[in-house]
């Protein structure tokens, strides 16, 4: 997953939000793996240490 994940962010380095959304889709999907009723909000608060609107904030348009 993480290895799929840098690929896609390797198609747009200069794209920081295509890199950020990439991450939060890695870091959610192996949280999910171990935690399958999670929700993303969840997922994000488990492996970040950033508010979990902003994180979302730096996807959203």
């Amino acid at each position: 997953m993480s290895r799929a994940a840098n690929d896609v962010g390797d198609l747009a380095p200069e794209n920081e939000q295509v890199r950020d959304a990439v991450n939060v889709i890695d870091s959610a999907a192996l949280h999910y793996l171990e935690n399958p009723g999670a929700t993303l909000r969840q997922s994000i608060e488990a492996s970040c240490d950033q508010d979990v609107d902003d994180v979302l904030g730096w996807i959203q348009d």
